[in-house]
């Protein structure tokens, strides 16, 4: 009988996880635990139970959970996902275990969901809205909370909140010891960049507002805008796509297997997660391609594992278009290939015309700052835009442009977004300001010009 409750407790857990792969800056490497070992990591890749990442002495990853609950690693680090499942009441448990180097947990979320962290031969569980670091780098593990609250499991009763650092020391009775205070590492602003950017961009956007916010937005509203276009509503599109007619959404990528959902497309594009996993793309004549998201119920508080594609949909593509089929899924997943598509390099690709990702290594003390490279399409029917100047320049304090200052409403009866940008003044349905919505006409132009250059 204990077998039997056993077994069915097993099966009442679900190893659906949607989680990415969300930021990759020099040399990134990935085992996706289909036996192939440690390959190289492409932006935007699915996350599931088993996989290993791995950066190198350039190496910088981000890792962004459903939520908007993040794990990011600093340069020589080592990080295994040892448990990714949502349990039979429906939370998500997430267990991580810090081989080496430096990492940084942000958790958000149902007050339900479990996150653990291992390193050394100490597990720590992480409380909602806590923010810390851990890191091996000294020989003794250290855990240093900047926000929140941690409890060593090892241990019953042991806590560590706000602005105390944790260090494991055999040498001591207890085995460990609490400090006040957490001392700076190099990495911190970086980390602290990384957040700013999210949070700047998830619930700030002008254009579709805070009814669509979290996982994965905020690459939305910092490399595109929206637009009401009719047949499909309000749609999406990156800035720079409307110059570069050529362009297509499978332009640069790859097919990726993962032992949980088969193939599935990883765009090398920094916005590249929603746009390929939700609703679709529609080519429109003139003005090039947008992406929808459909029913609001997809992405209402979130995005759900019930709406998940594996690869793009196109309701509509130009003529003689064909988007790649998938790779045949393999007899095992050790003969799981990744397929590439396009032109990959060590940078987030970006479009000619459009914004430039901001270099957030930048910040790094001492640390040299990486500079993509624009990507050329490999199709003979491409037309390339050489963007006059990159869009990088801001006074927002940041290494990314500030958004504005006050987000868009949506008016249904017209049909469109209106809002404000601050000084910039009144923003309403046409304005050519950035990230400003306006209407896209039958015939393909669109008003207010200026939609695929952010100012």
């Amino acid at each position: 009988m204990a077998l039997v409750v056993a077994w069915v407790g097993a099966q009442a857990e679900s190893h659906v996880r949607i989680i990415r792969l969300s930021y990759v800056d020099g040399q990134v490497q990935m085992d996706r635990a289909t036996g192939q070992g440690l390959e190289r990591a492409i932006l935007n890749t699915p996350i599931t139970e088993g996989a290993r990442l791995v950066t190198g002495n350039d190496g910088l990853a981000e890792v962004e959970f459903e939520n908007n609950s993040t794990v990011r690693l600093g340069e020589n680090s080592e990080v295994l996902f040892t448990r990714l499942v949502v349990n039979d009441e429906g939370a998500k448990v997430n267990e991580i275990q810090v081989v080496k180097g430096t990492a940084y947990f942000a958790t958000k979320g149902n007050k339900d969901d479990i996150y653990r962290a291992t390193i050394g031969d100490s597990t720590f569980l992480i409380h909602r809205d806590t923010q810390l670091r851990m890191s091996d780098d000294t020989g003794k593990p250290t855990v240093a909370v900047m926000k929140g609250e941690a409890e060593l499991q090892n241990q019953q009763g042991v806590k560590i909140t706000k602005k105390e650092t944790l260090t494991v020391d055999p040498g001591n009775s207890a085995g460990y010891e609490i400090a006040k205070g957490t001392d700076a590492s190099p990495l911190d602003r970086w980390n602290q960049e990384r957040d700013a950017y999210q949070a700047s961009y998830s619930y700030n956007n002008v254009g579709a507002g805070p009814r669509m916010s979290g996982f994965g937005y905020s690459d939305l509203s910092y490399y595109g805008g929206w637009s009401f276009v009719p047949g499909l509503g309000l749609a999406w599109q990156p800035y720079g796509a409307s110059n570069w007619l050529g362009w297509n959404p499978y332009v640069c990528g790859a097919w990726v297997f993962s032992p949980f959902w088969g193939y599935a497309w990883a765009s090398s594009y920094p916005w590249g997660w929603l746009p390929y996993h939700y609703g679709s793309w529609s080519y429109v004549n003139g003005s090039g391609w947008f992406w929808y998201p459909g029913q609001t119920n997809t992405y209402h508080n979130g995005w759900s594992s019930t709406g998940f594609q594996n690869a793009p949909v196109v309701t509509r593509g130009p003529a003689g278009f064909h988007p790649p089929a998938s790779p045949p899924l393999p007899n095992s997943a050790a003969s799981a290939s990744t397929v590439r598509v396009g032109m990959l390099s060590n940078a987030p690709a970006y479009l000619p015309g459009g914004r430039v990702p901001p270099d957030f290594r930048s910040v790094i003390p001492g640390s040299k700052a990486t500079v993509p490279s624009a990507f050329v399409a490999p199709h003979r029917n491409a037309s390339v835009f050489v963007p006059a100047t990159a869009h990088t320049q801001n006074h927002s304090g940041h290494v990314f442009i500030a958004p504005p200052s006050r987000v868009a409403s949506y008016g249904p009866a017209e049909g469109g977004y209106s809002g404000a940008m601050g000084s910039a003044g009144a923003m309403s349905r046409g304005s050519s300001a950035a990230g400003g919505s306006h209407a896209v006409h039958a015939g393909g132009s669109s008003s207010g010009g200026g939609h695929g250059s952010p100012k």
